[in-house]
């Protein structure tokens, strides 16, 4: 599979089952701009409570066990992408039914012929982060996770980006701003002479609007 980075804005999802797996991948799609709505039997206050706060979101009692493969198309048919979350003889189903659809369609276990995954991801500074182990090791890809978010955090991205505007702006050679954006990115005395320098050039800029006033 080819990484990509995907809107999901205004697009329609059904989300078939409502255990932990479907929640969170609810969560995350509505999160984006997704309009979901979730099939399933039962709905606990997590879901609910979460239905209240978020007109994006529809829940939908119903037996999917009982659903012949007629009545999956017909529901299939009217979405943009679909996850299926329940066991693997249902996932098999809908996987099936989706991709003879030529739908996107998520499988919560590792059913065959899936071709849409919601990784594990992060994002810190509008930097975005996923990764994927093919179902391997959740816990690995967590805690992956977790290490680049906290090295993200670590690196003062906005401070960065706006030394890079400043620097082509003012440095039209490349190699040039590539040289300093390095020092700026691998040394850390200079990253806290440079935050000291800005908040000290801050504060002289306050005095004179008081003084102004």
């Amino acid at each position: 599979m080819l990484p990509v980075l995907l809107s999901f804005e205004g697009k329609k999802i059904a989300i078939f089952g409502c255990g932990e797996v479907g929640k969170r991948r609810a969560k995350k799609i509505l999160k984006n701009g997704g309009i979901v709505d979730i099939y399933s039997k039962e709905f606990d206050e997590e879901i609910l409570k979460l239905k209240e706060n978020n007109k994006n979101l529809k829940l939908i009692k119903i037996d999917i066990n009982k659903l012949s493969d007629d009545d999956l198309k017909n529901i299939i048919s009217n979405y943009d992408f679909i996850v299926s979350a329940i066991n693997d003889e249902i996932n098999k189903r809908i996987v099936k039914i989706s991709k003879e659809l030529n739908k996107f369609v998520n499988s919560s276990t590792n059913v065959e012929g899936v071709n849409f995954i919601i990784p594990a991801y992060t994002e810190v500074d509008e930097v975005i982060f996923s990764i994927y182990t093919k179902g391997k090791s959740p816990l690995i890809a967590k805690n992956i996770r977790i290490f680049v978010e906290n090295y993200l955090k670590s690196k003062d991205i906005d401070l960065i980006a706006n030394i890079r505007e400043f620097l082509k702006e003012n440095y039209p050679n490349q190699k040039d701003r590539k040289k300093i954006l390095k020092m700026i990115f691998e040394d850390e005395r200079f990253r806290e002479e440079l935050k000291n320098l800005i908040k000290k050039w801050e504060r002289e800029k306050n005095d004179n609007i008081k003084g102004r006033l």
